[in-house]
């Protein structure tokens, strides 16, 4: 399904578009053509719906940036022009933006999620909402673990409620970031540079707070320590951690992250995802498949003393 989908995108890229105005809310975009998106294999995968080549645009442009890959929700019976007139309170998407219960059917959802850490969700703005089906996207697959980035296009409304409405109909360990209104006008140039900012300007370190001493950690650039630190811009994390092994401190974290797991000997320091839901913090070394979040450079005697030898509860936060 996802070789169809992706031969039938790339049948599109051969023509020139020129964005149309939604007649509902959304931006035209100085974006004259769309640039040719390869399925990659990569962790992040840009969703997106529209009805016109606005949004349309913008995911193509993003998915580029980010070499990521790309899926359209289509819905079952596609919209008409007449269906998305803004004038006509009888129109199709005036009925179904004035019923918070209506589902529009999509035609095919993605086939697995497995292989993405984050998921790039681009909609128009229609009655200062996202659109129903949006709802039904978010309710029909698994987004456990996943950090999801909003991105919207509008006339002239804002963001809103739009991205926080549909995060209460996700998945509950989904991390949801903060949402992105591209205004009317943008250039592809600086969608792309949105794009490379999710990337570039992420906060880098995190501290844990344990028997009265501060520990800055240098957080990893993979989409565990991402979602973790996204946790964190919430609310500090409490953990209450046991000793294991003579090498190290292990408590729940209470929610789910994404995992990427690999064969790793850990050293003095290092702070460790261990089943995507456990955070270790290692003063000795060990060898096991697990995902590392980040690094305290300290030595290990003074790791241990401040640790000490029973059960101790830690605080995680981005606040030293």
């Amino acid at each position: 399904m996802k070789k169809a989908l992706l031969v039938l995108l790339s049948l599109l890229l051969v023509c020139n578009v020129s964005l149309a105005e939604d007649a509902v809310s959304s931006a035209t975009l100085s974006v004259d053509r769309l640039p040719a998106v390869e399925s990659t294999g990569s962790s992040i995968l840009v969703v997106y719906f529209s009805t016109d080549d606005t949004i349309r645009a913008a995911a193509y442009t993003v998915a580029v940036a980010l070499s990521a890959d790309l899926f359209e929700i289509q819905p079952v019976e596609p919209y008409t022009a007449d269906d998305v007139n803004y004038h006509n309170s009888q129109s199709r998407t005036s009925i179904e933006q004035n019923n918070p219960q209506a589902r529009p059917e999509i035609a095919f959802l993605p086939e697995d999620l497995n292989q993405y850490d984050t998921i790039i969700l681009g909609y128009p703005i229609w009655w200062g909402q996202a659109p129903q089906i949006l709802y039904t996207f978010v309710e029909s697959v698994d987004l456990s673990g996943k950090t999801v980035i909003p991105f919207c296009t509008s006339g002239s409304s804002g963001v809103g409620s739009s991205a926080t409405n549909l995060q209460k109909q996700a998945s509950e360990s989904s991390v949801w970031l903060d949402a992105k209104r591209i205004s009317n006008g943008s250039s592809a140039e600086e969608i792309r540079a949105w794009a490379d900012s999710l990337e570039k300007e992420e906060t880098s370190m995190f501290y844990i707070h344990v028997n009265g001493t501060v520990l800055t950690v240098n957080a990893e650039n993979n989409s565990s320590a991402k979602a973790l630190i996204a946790l964190l811009e919430t609310s500090d994390i409490t953990v209450s951690m046991h000793d294991y092994g003579s090498f190290e401190k292990v408590g729940s974290l209470g929610a789910d992250l994404p995992r990427n797991d690999e064969d790793i000997t850990t050293t003095t320091g290092d702070v460790i995802l261990y089943q995507g839901n456990q955070i270790t913090i290692y003063y000795d070394e060990n060898r096991w498949n697990f995902t590392k979040l980040g690094h305290i450079d300290i030595g290990q005697d003074e790791l241990k003393t401040i640790l000490g030898s029973d059960d101790v509860t830690v605080i995680l936060s981005l606040n030293p």
